[in-house]
């Protein structure tokens, strides 16, 4: 187990524990220090820094943002930023929007495949929550229609399926200008999942503006590890990693902390964080 893990969801975005108990999960795994990464919102924050804070672990605030570089989907983590920030909030919000009107187009096309779901359930399953796909996927499951949540995006949700409804995506230099002015750095997310063209997306990224790789994702193997490295290496930039971790029990997923992060890149990503980001750390409660 790695003694930390910058790539974790909750209850608040499209996980299925909540930011307390990822936190638990976490110091009982071993992680000593981590980031909760929801996607488009810091709603978990405050609940993830009480724990944090009874546990003795440090939290740094982070989250996830969805861009689009082309056509390809490109992945941000925001780490060290202001959370408080009401222009950062703002652009939060408006991210939602686009979500729920995305999961309103979703469960319009599955109606039309002989899969009729309610969208208020898929709210509700949602609770708090950013909703997103996922809980689309287990609305698909509650009724039978897939048997495994990794069904529903094989068959039906995943990129180019039936149910694959785009939403607006903002520029990757909107979102990286954004979390700078609050303070905090940007890290490429799981690059293999760009596309093979993936080291020119995030050397493009680079120039705009993006901080670092997420070098150490949950399966990579050593080649991959290496390869990543190389990469940030060249680019000057800084290496993360992280788990992933959703809770939905998908054959891939990983277990908080059970990545290939050795400890000394560990360190030299809070070290980064220390020296280049407003807000390293959250101490109790916001």
């Amino acid at each position: 187990m790695a003694i930390g893990d910058f790539h974790l969801h909750s209850t608040a975005s499209d996980g299925v524990q909540s930011p307390a108990w990822v936190m638990e999960r976490a110091a009982a795994n071993g992680v000593r220090i981590l980031s909760l990464t929801d996607h488009d919102t810091t709603d978990g924050l405050p609940e993830a820094a009480a724990a944090a804070a009874r546990l003795g672990l440090r939290l740094i605030p982070g989250v996830e943002i969805s861009t689009e570089v082309g056509k390809a989907d490109v992945h941000l983590l925001g780490f060290g930023f202001d959370p408080a920030g009401r222009r950062l909030q703002e652009f939060f919000r408006w991210q939602r929007e686009g979500r729920l009107a995305r999961v309103e187009k979703i469960v319009s096309i599955l109606r039309d495949h002989g899969m009729p779901l309610e969208t208020k359930r898929v709210f509700e399953i949602a609770g708090e929550a950013t909703v997103g796909r996922p809980h689309v996927a287990r609305a698909l499951l509650e009724k039978g229609y897939v048997a495994s949540v990794q069904e529903a995006f094989d068959r039906w949700l995943g990129n180019g399926k039936p149910a694959d409804v785009n939403r607006e995506k903002l520029d990757p230099k909107d979102a990286i200008a954004i979390i700078h002015e609050h303070g905090g750095v940007v890290f490429v997310a799981h690059p293999v999942y760009i596309g093979e063209n993936y080291p020119e997306v995030i050397r493009h990224l680079r120039d705009l503006g993006a901080d670092g790789l997420e070098t150490y994702y949950k399966h990579y193997p050593a080649d991959v590890i290496a390869a990543h490295a190389a990469l940030a290496a060249d680019l000057g930039m800084a290496a993360s990693g992280g788990s992933d971790y959703h809770g939905l029990g998908n054959p891939d997923d990983r277990d908080i902390g059970d990545i290939p992060f050795p400890d000394d890149r560990v360190d030299a990503f809070v070290r980064f964080i220390d020296a280049n980001c407003a807000c390293g750390a959250m101490e109790g409660a916001l």
